[in-house]
């Protein structure tokens, strides 16, 4: 074997040689001793650069504020409550003067002091007076309710948790949640009355709810129109009460407007259809608009409010 390989690679292995000796590594300083003489000196410049403690470190506070503006919200303000008010705005009720104040009898010194009785109507609900529709009282929603009852949760209290979580993400609602004094999350239902035929006792918890306001609301409202409604198969509208219904009755004078959905709807909340396997069983549920109206053709109004956000109705 000749030796030229060698004298070849003896140039290299020099020169990786001379490159390790010209690698100067950096000094590290080590903290001096108590004895040396410069120990004052160093002490003072390690003092000025200790670091803080993690008692004594402040952090800055950090507010999130609105990022940008429902689009609901936005089609409301800007359009359907214009539409409304001049849809729903009577003229005879805004010419027809007030009437005066009833002139009461004067009390015998018997029943000066002494409450009144209650004076027996029958049957049927007071009839409220009919809201005057101007500009101050246009119909708008004060806020939105979604309930549901769990059946299963009589024999068994953790039935609940898919409920509560399901609620949860489709609200975003926690217990002030997003620095809302006014939100008081999803909230726990109990049984006021007892069933033996359901073995339901009193105070059991039973259904829960959650109740929307503000921006949530209208997003709650999005999530519906825009996702849930169109996939509903043969998904014909809200149905509308028939005709027979007496306008003085109790669900006529409430400005609300409630329907309901099957576990498939909910399914199709985007929040929900993400991550469908973290949800054991998914539940029907019902929703409740709770408007401002009151009176006559209160909820006839509201249902004209509600068709404003693209909510189907129809006739059975």
């Amino acid at each position: 074997m000749s030796s030229a390989p060698l004298r070849t690679m003896a140039p290299s292995a020099s020169r990786t040689s001379a490159l390790r000796r010209s690698v100067v590594l950096p000094s590290i300083t080590r903290p001096a001793s108590s004895s040396s003489s410069s120990s004052p000196k160093k002490s003072s410049s390690n003092a000025s650069i200790a670091p803080t403690p993690l008692e004594e470190w402040t952090l800055p506070r950090i507010h999130l504020g609105p990022t940008h503006t429902s689009r609901y919200s936005q089609h409301y303000n800007t359009t359907l409550a214009s539409d409304l008010m001049y849809m729903t705005y009577s003229h005879r009720l805004s010419q027809r003067p007030a009437k005066p104040a009833p002139v009461e009898p004067s009390l015998t010194p018997y029943e000066a002091n002494r409450p009144r009785p209650p004076i027996m109507r029958g049957n049927r609900a007071l009839r409220t007076k009919t809201t005057q529709i101007t500009s101050d009282s246009v119909p708008k929603l004060e806020s939105v309710i979604i309930h549901t009852m769990v059946k299963e949760a009589i024999g068994n209290k953790s039935a609940l948790l898919s409920a509560i979580a399901a609620f949860r993400a489709i609200s975003g609602e926690t217990p002030n949640g997003g620095g809302r004094s006014g939100s008081s999350g999803v909230e726990v239902i109990v049984a006021k009355k007892s069933a033996a035929a359901w073995k339901l006792r009193a105070g059991m918890p039973v259904s829960v709810k959650v109740e929307l306001k503000g921006e949530a609301m209208y997003d709650f409202i999005q999530s519906l129109v825009d996702f849930v409604l169109p996939r509903l198969r043969d998904f014909p509208g809200i149905p509308l009460p028939p005709a027979s219904t007496p306008k003085n009755s109790p669900a006529s004078l409430t400005g609300v407007v409630s329907f309901g959905f099957g576990p498939t709807a909910m399914s199709f909340f985007p929040q929900i259809e993400s991550n469908t396997d973290a949800y054991p069983k998914l539940h029907g549920f019902h929703v409740y608009f709770k408007t401002n109206l009151r009176g006559e053709n209160a909820h006839e109004h509201a249902r004209a409010l509600v068709s404003g956000f693209r909510i189907p109705f129809h006739r059975r």
